[in-house]
């Protein structure tokens, strides 16, 4: 009996050692030529990771995960490696990504690609391999054999050399250059680097969870945060920064709709804080052109008022007022009527009213400023110079968006911080709740 129990236990553990080493390996292999020389940006999704929290989530909670779905048509077996990295170029727009990754079968790449990523036009280049772009030419694909690379660029840059060098291992980040190490060192369920600071995003039953850092170069943050303003209790969204600008870096004019003003300006007048809220909807009279023809048979334009339904906004900014808002009456900013110029903001009417040291934008007419004690009491702080709250749920509630609540389906409540940690760098941190508070919450996402 003891002899059995001691070969069970030794097969057990030489499994667990089989375990341990697979994954180790896959871990190890992951990082292998997978990021340009170049990157600026790097993030990495923990894919192993996020398979042992769902299959601890699997065991509680089975039935949400083998529930029936609608297939989609046939589509590719993706080969997953331990990690799959994403990252930006510092020569492309912040906005321009790539990424790599591998199949284990092709059957079904064609369809997946039109149906999923929207690519309409595939091409041959000169080394067979084959090059796939989506109709709002924002989507890149080339392919060779099972192994394709992926580029989307919101402005549409040419991406074709770095996808050749992702698919022949050209110019690629060797494994121990500091970024690398920091990723290595990550062990988020998604982890970002760059050169100033990172950070992760964790998935756990019915919350996601965000800690990390960033650069505060241009911002002029002060050592004690306070607020101006009191937000209104049934406000959906509530975001608040105690931050000043600084002008190197800063473009001399701003410009839009051939409305201009000077960025230094601007600044002298501003104080440092901001505040923006939004409510529930409410109605404004929109004024309407319509065409009739009088009696003489003439067309002429009429003025028809009409009851719309707008999302009640307010920002609010600190400011010595008098000289601001002198300044932007003369440059057609603001008009006589204390309203901001539609041809800036076409959407909805904008008003504008000052109280103390606070100048308010607002949906509603007559809004009153709602100033806090610290105007007047300057023991009022807060740690965090920026902070956001949004309740998802009343969003989704109140029908402000419609369009988005497929979007916003699985989240209830989002939180965001940001306090300073010394004079270069900030602290971030954040958590985002999903509705359903029993199952993990990538699983709630990528449903």
């Amino acid at each position: 009996m003891k002899l059995t129990l001691k070969i069970s236990a030794t097969i057990v553990l030489l499994l667990l050692i089989s375990v341990y080493g697979y994954l180790y390996f896959r871990e190890s292999r992951s990082y292998d030529q997978q990021v340009a020389k170049d990157a600026s940006v790097v993030y990495k999704l923990n894919v192993d990771g996020l398979l042992k929290t769902m299959a601890v989530d699997f065991i509680g909670n089975p039935g949400y995960y083998l529930k029936t779905k609608e297939k989609g048509g046939q589509k590719p077996d993706f080969s997953l490696p331990a990690n799959v990295f994403v990252y930006s170029l510092k020569t492309k727009a912040p906005g321009t990504f790539f990424t790599e990754l591998a199949l284990s079968d092709t059957t079904g790449l064609n369809a997946w690609l039109k149906r999923v990523l929207k690519i309409t036009d595939f091409a041959v280049q000169g080394a067979g391999n084959r090059v796939g772009t989506s109709s709002d030419r924002k989507i890149t694909v080339l392919n060779a054999g099972k192994t394709f690379a992926i580029a989307y660029s919101f402005k549409r840059e040419a991406v074709l050399e770095e996808l050749n060098d992702i698919l022949g291992k050209k110019n690629r980040m060797e494994g121990g250059t500091p970024l690398m190490i920091a990723l290595k060192k990550a062990k988020g369920h998604l982890s970002w680097t760059a050169a100033a600071g990172g950070g992760q995003l964790n998935f756990k039953d019915g919350l996601a969870e965000i800690e990390g850092s960033f650069p505060t170069e241009g911002l002029d943050i002060p050592d004690q945060p306070r607020s101006m303003v009191e937000f209104a209790d049934h406000a959906l969204i509530k975001i608040r920064v105690n931050a000043g600008f600084k002008t190197s870096g800063m473009p001399k004019d701003l410009s839009l709709k051939g409305i201009s003003v000077q960025t230094d300006t601007l600044l002298k007048s501003y104080l440092g804080f901001a505040a923006l809220e939004m409510g529930p909807a409410i109605t404004q009279m929109d004024s309407l052109i319509a065409y009739e023809y009088n009696d003489d048979f003439e067309k002429v334009a009429t003025v028809q008022l009409k009851k719309v339904r707008v999302p009640k906004l307010k920002l609010s900014i600190g400011a010595r007022t008098a000289g601001l808002l002198a300044y932007l009456k003369e440059n057609q900013v603001i008009s006589t009527e204390d309203r901001l110029n539609k041809e800036l903001f076409p959407l909805y009417q904008v008003f504008s009213r000052t109280k103390n040291n606070i100048w308010q934008l607002s949906t509603l007419e007559n809004d009153p400023v709602n100033e806090t004690e610290a105007i007047r009491n300057t023991s009022k702080t807060n740690p965090d110079f920026f902070a956001l709250t949004a309740d998802l749920r009343g969003i989704k509630a109140q029908q402000v968006f419609p369009l988005l609540n497929k979007w916003l389906k699985p989240f209830s409540h989002l939180k965001i911080t940001a306090a300073k940690i010394d004079n270069g760098t900030a602290r971030l941190n954040g958590t985002l709740e999903f509705e359903d508070k029993n199952i993990n919450a990538f699983i709630q996402m990528i449903q």
